[in-house]
């Protein structure tokens, strides 16, 4: 189910893409974490032609309840309507011009009246540039070189070669450059202190995922970064737009110097944004931080369709409670089925799972192997995470639950 791809043995549209597209693009797409080696050839979703919703149609004509959102970058549902019109009234008068779109001043006040803490934007294209852009700035601040990461943080190379056991060398990544990142597991402090106390006068930025992290942990870091004068990014990539309307952060109350958001501000459009103060976000200049990309309307012209939105919600997010109640369910039944020590579920409502205990590798993980065949069974589709979107239906979201403690009854 892991492995690679496999050949088309019975003529279906979707194994004879496959054939054809293993040997044209990489790992049969350009995002990795799309990729067919990764879901179910022959048995579940593999490609997709459209989506509405929560709900997509795959390459064979099948209809998926959608339990991935995208990467959790459709966050309001796939082909929304208000970001739908959005999008086509800007492509009308233009999808990228040769000077600056007031577009993007306009979104840059949003989200700082959003996040009223910080002073400035800069916009990206993708999370991992926003990330590096951050790491970038906060090199330049301090004038230190070394950083701390503590989850994946993206492709770019301080990153990567910090997240992949594998030798940087093999990941094109020169043993130079891989040094000048330090490792520490999410919610370890006693570790991440004292690295921070051992290169004191070295670090130039702690890159955290906040809703990883208990709030007193991650309290104590953040002030124990600060004490060595070490810039604190937050990379709430992920959890920025899905955990509640100012991120992790605003939840907790506890403030990184930069913010990195990025899936689901424009539904699904490419966008990413670095929150902070005027004095560290303006050095994106210095740094040379830039794309051609970055300033183009379409994606800008969504994001703001998604703030009307965000405003208009009489909670955010929508399928908090719903989910939270879902994942006390499944534990409850785990401990009913004596499957305690066995399965776990994981991470909280803006992205959870349920695997082994102490598992090494997510995508071998034996019961990710049991559940995701009895799940597309039912034409419900996940990769191992349960992403939700404020389209997901009480009925879709019950089926869910059905589903999966159906999965557990069996293992």
């Amino acid at each position: 189910m892991t492995g690679g791809t496999v050949a088309s043995t019975s003529g279906t549209p979707s194994l004879d893409w496959l054939t054809t597209v293993s040997q044209i693009i990489p790992a049969g797409c350009s995002t990795l974490a799309k990729t067919p080696n990764r879901l179910l050839p022959g048995h579940g979703a593999i490609a997709a032609v459209c989506a509405k919703d929560a709900e997509f149609t795959d390459l064979d004509g099948r209809t998926w309840l959608d339990c991935e959102m995208a990467m959790g970058t459709a966050t309001w549902g796939h082909a929304r309507p208000e970001v739908e019109e959005a999008v086509i009234a800007q492509l009308r008068r233009g999808t990228s011009f040769s000077v600056a779109d007031p577009l993007e001043l306009l979104l840059a006040q949003r989200l700082l009246d959003r996040f009223e803490v910080f002073e400035s934007a800069k916009f990206a294209k993708s999370g991992a540039d926003a990330v590096s852009g951050a790491v970038r700035i906060a090199r330049a601040a301090t004038g230190r070189a070394l950083v701390v990461a503590t989850e994946y943080h993206g492709w770019h190379d301080w990153a990567a070669s910090a997240h992949y056991a594998t030798e940087p060398e093999r990941l094109g990544i020169p043993h130079a450059v891989s040094e000048l990142t330090l490792t520490c597991a999410p919610d370890d402090p006693e570790r991440l202190t004292d690295l921070l106390r051992k290169h004191s006068l070295s670090v130039a930025a702690v890159v955290l995922c906040p809703n990883r992290w208990t709030v007193e942990h991650l309290r104590a870091v953040v002030d124990e970064a600060r004490s060595h004068g070490t810039l604190v990014i937050f990379d709430e990539v992920t959890s920025g737009m899905r955990m509640g309307r100012r991120a992790t952060c605003g939840e907790v109350g506890i403030w990184p110097d930069l913010l990195c958001i990025s899936k689901g501000m424009a539904n699904g459009l490419p966008l990413a944004a670095i929150l902070g103060a005027r004095r560290h976000v303006m050095r994106a200049e210095d740094v040379r931080m830039s794309n051609a990309h970055s300033s183009e309307s379409l994606a800008i012209a969504a994001a703001l369709a998604c703030e009307n939105l965000l405003d208009a919600a009489p909670e955010w997010p929508s399928f908090r409670v719903r989910t939270q109640a879902m994942m006390v369910t499944l534990r409850s039944r785990i401990t009913e089925l004596g499957l305690t020590g066995r399965v776990e579920v994981r991470g909280d409502y803006s992205s959870f799972s349920l695997g082994t205990p102490g598992a090494a590798d997510f995508w071998t993980d034996p019961f990710r192997a049991h559940v995701l065949p009895q799940l597309a069974d039912r034409k419900i589709f996940t990769k191992g995470y349960f992403v939700f979107s404020d389209r997901h239906t009480p009925e879709q979201l019950d089926n869910v639950e059905r589903a999966i403690c159906a999965a557990l009854a069996t293992y």
